[in-house]
């Protein structure tokens, strides 16, 4: 006569061992996605951060005079928080001689720093008039 074995499935043991295992993969898992979710929030911010650079870059262009002219605003300028979305973003404008006052060539700087702790996006262009 044959004897036949009807118990079938985990034992207590299997099974607390299999619930640490899922419990330790939905843990890394858990912090894989806070990493992830971090790096793209700093990544919109910079990329927020450079197109306001570059939009207020392209605007103070025409600024530049002949010859060459040294300015910078007295004070930092504060863009508008609205389509920015930037948090305590300060830009600073400046135009600088590179080769000297007679010279006809300028360089326009417009650096934005932002956050906190703070992180910067330069951008710079040099105009010949």
């Amino acid at each position: 006569m044959k004897k036949i074995d009807l118990q079938s499935g985990f034992s207590a043991v299997e099974l607390l061992i299999s619930m640490f295992i899922a419990v330790a993969f939905i843990g890394a898992g858990y912090q894989l996605y806070a990493v992830i979710v971090k790096d793209g929030s700093e990544a919109r911010l910079q990329a927020r951060a450079s197109a306001l650079a570059y939009e207020n870059l392209r605007a103070y262009a025409s600024q530049a005079t002949t010859p060459c002219s040294v300015f910078s605003p007295s004070a930092p300028v504060i863009p508008s928080t609205g389509p920015t979305g930037l948090p305590s973003a300060t830009m600073y404008i400046s135009f600088t001689c590179p080769y000297g006052t007679s010279d006809l060539t300028s360089k326009l700087s417009v650096r934005i720093v932002y956050g906190s702790p703070a992180q910067e996006v330069t951008h710079a262009l040099f105009i010949t008039n």
